[in-house]
């Protein structure tokens, strides 16, 4: 298994996902197609042999497909037997609620996920 790198655009998060478990996605998520785009992220957390997750968000906005497409994988992350630990670390721009309440939104959706909601100045 590899480290899996997906590079951002205009319309689509940069992704960094490591075998050791660190996983970030970052900045805009608003994919022409989200279920192509996000299919190779899904196959990839299904071959992870890590105990241990940390799964840094922070996006700069998020369309509802990409939300949906975003919390069935972190439900699907539960799922895997192997993982013990799941921390999430939601980061959001201290002016923009939204964002921290769509991940407050997530955590209620969430039974074995830690998280830390961390408010920074400038994420981007």
């Amino acid at each position: 298994m590899q480290n899996l790198f997906i590079e951002g655009t205009d319309t689509t998060p940069l992704v960094e996902f490591y075998t050791n478990g660190k996983m970030i996605i970052k900045g805009r998520s608003l994919p022409e197609d989200v279920h192509k785009f996000y299919e190779p992220v899904f196959f990839w957390i299904r071959q992870l042999e890590a105990e241990n997750v940390r799964f840094e968000m922070k996006m700069e906005y998020i369309n509802t497909s990409s939300t949906k497409k975003i919390l069935n994988l972190l439900i699907e992350l539960e799922e895997i037997d192997k993982i013990k630990n799941i921390d999430i670390h939601w980061y959001y721009e201290s002016d923009d609620l939204d964002m921290m309440e769509l991940g407050e939104l997530f955590e209620s959706n969430l039974k074995r996920s830690e998280f830390q909601f961390v408010e920074a100045i400038d994420i981007f």
